[in-house]
């Protein structure tokens, strides 16, 4: 069994990695489910199962954008990190490293923002993950509300639309190269500023 589990991750991994390799080099509309099914060394059948169709696929590849922030929320929610304005800080510093690293992912996303626009369906899909990123950053700053660990008059609601925005605005600029910033070390010293004046009302 646990044969059979390994075996499958293996083959979802290497799906994706394949259908990002492809989106890359050929773009999203111009790659087919059987293209991505012969460059990774599987069925079309495979794909299906792993993962839907193209835009599940899609899904999947942008999901890990997110991956930092619902760690951060687990450990959160299970108590392993004691102040989580810093630790949020430190988990949109890794993916903004992450994403500015690579020159892959700025195209990615690039890819993301204009699929946001070919269907309804993508929209759609699109908006469920901007809503999952979302509910994991709010869920951050509940827990700093509960702790006492964010400044008032901010409530975690508020806060948590304002540093959405303002990340999302960053990223956004970013990718399509309309400022002469970068993520790192430039707009990351803003969000770590703004991060501290919000968290002046945290007790030790």
């Amino acid at each position: 069994m646990r044969r059979t589990k390994e075996q499958a991750a293996e083959t979802r991994r290497a799906i994706q990695q394949a259908a990002e390799a492809l989106f890359l080099q050929e773009g999203y509309e111009a790659v087919s489910l059987d293209e991505i099914a012969a460059t990774a060394g599987v069925t079309r059948g495979a794909v299906h199962f792993h993962f839907g169709n193209k835009l599940g696929l899609l899904s999947a590849i942008r999901d890990r954008i997110g991956m930092p922030m619902r760690d951060l929320s687990e450990r959160l929610a299970a108590g392993t990190t004691s102040s989580p304005l810093d630790a949020l800080g430190d988990a949109i510093e890794a993916t903004l490293a992450n994403l500015q690293s690579d020159p892959r992912h700025r195209r990615l996303l690039g890819i993301f923002m204009a699929v946001e626009t070919v269907t309804e369906e993508e929209a759609d899909e699109m908006r469920r993950f901007r809503g999952r990123v979302r509910g994991l950053v709010a869920e951050i700053f509940a827990v700093a509300e509960a702790r006492g660990a964010l400044a008032e008059p901010w409530t975690a609601r508020a806060a948590a639309r304002a540093f959405d925005a303002m990340v999302d605005g960053f990223i956004h600029e970013w990718v399509r190269g309309e400022t002469d910033f970068e993520l790192v070390p430039d707009a990351v010293a803003i969000i770590r500023t703004l991060l501290a004046t919000w968290a002046t009302g945290e007790r030790p």
